[in-house]
């Protein structure tokens, strides 16, 4: 089953959200989609698998 995680972060803070998803999805990760919004934030979409039991 895949499972998205929301997460807010200014334009500074993307790569370190990026590089946190990798790190704790590794393999399981699936996609990653970041959109702006008028205001200079953007939300970034982190889909992974869930794995079996979890």
């Amino acid at each position: 089953m895949e499972l998205t995680v929301k997460r807010k972060a200014f334009l500074e803070e993307l790569s370190k959200v990026v590089d946190e998803a990798i790190k704790a999805y590794g393999t399981r990760l699936r996609r990653i989609e970041i959109t702006a919004d008028t205001k200079g934030c953007y939300t970034v979409l982190i889909t992974y698998e869930s794995g079996p039991g979890r």
